[in-house]
């Protein structure tokens, strides 16, 4: 029996030890799995409080966000829902649609099994009014803007401290994601970083500091970013230890997507891609009783796998028609997942269009290959890469241009990945989008100064 169907068997045997384990959901957002030291000895950081976790749990290697934009992924977390399937495919200051009350939500089942529960979010894209409060009897935060995560933490502990009998928390940190700029001490500013005038329009405006294009210093200023979200990971987890809830929670730490650097056009932001850098994400799950501590599952998986796996641990029935799976599940999961970008930018380095969502990018990847469609002018662009020669799908091993309204013939990937690929274009591709925020009308004009403010509008 191999290592990881040992610890299933565990699962299974364990499942019973726990009737009502807390499900405490840890989410930082904007954070790339190679930042995790857990993942990656080798990250330019360490996180010392995600891989205490990672030790007590298991660390999934190969797991996906559906969409690299935050409100779409966070409705997949909390539905095991595609983006197709419960409608929020961008955010909601864009044109998009919340999420319709008719979708069943992790909270809301648990809540009807008896749950206390409470989501504690720092991101103004996680408001109320994205639809994701349903089921919490506590959502706070978003309201007016973004929040430290250390200001979250502090109010999703005072909650926990006050309560009795099984719970889900979500706490939500947001401090990694742009402008990182905020992290910048004065002195560090004035020497030995690159200016290169010809690299300015690469950052968008909301990230670039003064005239400081050099890559190495907004990698920089992420880091401590993620440094600052590791250490409220680290006071939740100590104070679930010291109310003695540590040990029989469910306690999963995720990422909603990563961040792109400079590997595409557009440094130092996401929403724009469906490659490595912006979809593979942390996923550990420390299972109840430390079921599986330490061990790493390499298959396939995705974000919308949490919500079925909760439900299964807690012996809930599943919700119905979700593409998401459980993970104590033996076998393969997924053979290939489906990643889209939330919409082309008004950027003058992104060559997609047209600008908004008909000119996203949406991929296909398997462990072995993902293929990748870009929307342009004249037709679309089609990229394949071999991910196990170059895990990072920097080096394309075929680039395919298209003219609008040609078949795809000749794409260099298993044929059951192209029609993968053609049904989730022709998916996204066709449907309504409103137009940016600021051709929008329903965006008063402070609205929009405030989210420029933050990054959200080009």
């Amino acid at each position: 029996m191999s290592k990881m169907s040992i610890a299933f068997a565990g699962l299974l045997a364990c499942a019973c030890t726990v009737e009502t384990p807390d499900v405490i959901l840890l989410t930082v957002d904007t954070l790339r799995v190679d930042h995790v030291s857990a993942f990656h000895p080798e990250s330019p950081i360490q996180t010392p409080a995600i891989d205490a976790l990672a030790a007590d749990g298991v660390r999934y290697s190969n797991a996906y966000s559906p969409i690299s934009v935050t409100a779409p992924a966070f409705a997949s977390v909390l539905t095991g829902e595609e983006p197709g399937q419960h409608g929020v495919l961008m955010n909601v200051f864009r044109g998009g649609a919340p999420l319709a009350e008719t979708k069943i939500t992790l909270a809301e089942r648990l809540s009807d099994a008896g749950y206390k529960t409470a989501g504690f979010v720092s991101a103004y894209t996680l408001r109320r009014e994205v639809g994701l409060a349903q089921g919490f009897g506590v959502y706070n935060g978003g309201r007016r803007a973004n929040r430290w995560g250390n200001r979250t933490a502090k109010l999703a502990l005072a909650w926990l401290e006050l309560q009795e009998g099984p719970l889900l928390l979500w706490y939500h940190s947001y401090d990694p994601h742009g402008p990182v700029k905020r992290f910048s001490r004065p002195p560090e500013r004035e020497t030995g970083w690159v200016r290169d005038p010809a690299n300015v329009h690469h950052l968008p405006e909301y990230q670039l500091d003064g005239e400081i294009t050099d890559p190495a210093y907004y990698s920089m200023l992420y880091q401590r970013g993620v440094t600052l979200a590791d250490k409220q990971v680290g006071r939740i987890v100590a104070a679930l230890k010291a109310s003695k809830r540590y040990d029989d929670a469910m306690i999963i730490v995720l990422a909603d997507h990563g961040e792109g650097f400079s590997e595409r056009p557009l440094w130092f932001d996401h929403g724009t891609s469906s490659h490595e850098e912006q979809l593979h994400v942390p996923l550990i799950i420390k299972y109840p009783k430390n079921v599986g501590a330490g061990d790493v599952d390499a298959r396939l998986v995705s974000l919308l796998d949490v919500t079925p796996t909760v439900l299964d641990v807690l012996k809930q029935a599943p919700l119905q028609e979700v593409a998401g799976r459980t993970l104590r599940s033996e076998g393969t999961l997924h053979e290939q997942l489906a990643g889209e970008s939330s919409h082309c930018k008004r950027v003058a380095v992104l060559p997609c269009s047209p600008h908004g969502g008909l000119g996203k990018e949406v991929s296909i990847r398997s462990l072995r290959h993902v293929a990748v469609r870009q929307s342009r002018g004249a037709g679309a662009r089609y990229i394949v890469y071999d991910r196990v020669s170059d895990p990072a799908e920097r080096t394309p091993v075929q680039i395919l241009d298209v003219a609008a309204n040609t078949p795809v013939e000749g794409l260099a990937v298993p044929a059951e990945m192209a029609t993968s690929l053609a049904a989730l274009s022709q998916d996204r591709l066709v449907r309504e989008y409103a137009e940016l925020l600021e051709m929008n009308p329903r965006a008063p004009a402070e609205e929009h100064e405030k989210l420029k403010s933050l990054g959200y509008v080009e």
